[in-house]
């Protein structure tokens, strides 16, 4: 969902005829904390979970083809070969043009997101314009857009998320934020063993389960809801790298990232867990662990899982 907020000029300013009062909001606690944010967030994945099922059958009949392919190589007559890459390269524009449709620029996904934000920026806007009126600011800036420090008596975010709220029946809003957002980002397959056991999904969703019991601790940006906007942005799940995570990260409001590597070898499964801060981008735990039976997989990355979350208590 993408996350906005305008730069707000409340009246006409005639500098030197009088003192310019400057307010301030956090558009990012506006839109964490704005109650109609998670219907739109949610009414937003649903619609792109709808068109990931038509990705995906398309991305099964290109990898279908192309095992055909490599298995057949040595059978197949010289026509049927060219016909068979014929089929798979109208496959591949298929694919491309469909991505390109959805989630390129100006692109249905793009439409979808702006008809659904309009509404809600609108109401955004309408309650920063109220608010800083009736506090006197002629001005109000926005705090995550690079303004390094405001006075809290400047601070507006409050007030207007008060006034976003009240149609939720919510008179008062927490001044304080309890619960730290996180999320789990796939295992980058480092061979092609891991890669066709399709081993950082499987650790992603296995770690994504582990981390529900911990929703009374975290805020969780479950995996279903990361790997939906990491398929609205065109990337390959399976092997985002750091900057990549970050930037992943950022408008999803995440104050922790658990990412990692994963290889297969036979039975061997060897992996490698890591606890980010978005933030500061810093590394703030580390894990590296070895099973040579499956079945172990998921009680082995729990208890590392387990273990990186208690570093963030220390």
């Amino acid at each position: 969902m993408k996350r906005m907020l305008l730069l707000l000029a409340l009246c006409p300013l005639i500098f030197g005829a009088k003192e310019i009062k400057i307010g301030f909001v956090e558009s990012q606690k506006i839109f964490k904390e704005y109650q109609a944010t998670t219907s739109a967030n949610s009414q937003f994945n649903e619609y792109v979970a709808a068109l990931k099922d038509s990705a995906f059958k398309l991305q099964t009949s290109i990898e279908k083809l192309k095992g055909e392919l490599d298995a057949q190589k040595l059978v197949l007559s010289e026509e049927a070969r060219l016909k068979k890459l014929d089929e798979l390269e109208t496959l591949n524009r298929s694919y491309n043009a469909f991505l390109q449709d959805i989630f390129g620029p100006g692109g249905k996904a793009e439409q979808k997101n702006d008809e659904i934000m309009a509404p809600l920026m609108k109401k955004i806007n309408d309650a920063v314009s109220k608010i800083a009126q009736q506090e006197g600011f002629a001005v109000v800036l926005d705090l995550s857009e690079g303004v390094y420090y405001a006075s809290g008596e400047l601070n507006i975010t409050d007030l207007v998320l008060t006034e976003l709220n009240r149609e939720y029946g919510l008179q008062t809003i927490p001044t304080t934020e309890t619960k730290k957002t996180i999320t789990i980002f796939p295992l980058q397959e480092k061979n092609n063993e891991a890669e066709t056991a399709d081993l950082g999904q499987q650790c992603q969703k296995q770690l994504d389960n582990a981390l529900k019991s911990f929703s009374q601790q975290f805020k969780i940006v479950t995996a279903n809801e990361l790997n939906a906007d990491i398929f609205k942005r065109g990337i390959g799940r399976n092997n985002i790298d750091e900057v990549q995570a970050y930037q992943i990260a950022v408008p999803l409001l995440c104050d922790y990232i658990v990412t990692g590597t994963v290889t297969k070898s036979g039975t061997r499964i060897d992996y490698t867990l890591s606890i980010k801060e978005v933030k500061t981008k810093l590394e703030k735990g580390h894990r590296a662990s070895s099973v040579t039976e499956e079945i172990k997989l998921t009680e082995t990355l729990t208890n590392d899982l387990r273990y990186l979350l208690g570093v963030l208590k220390e």
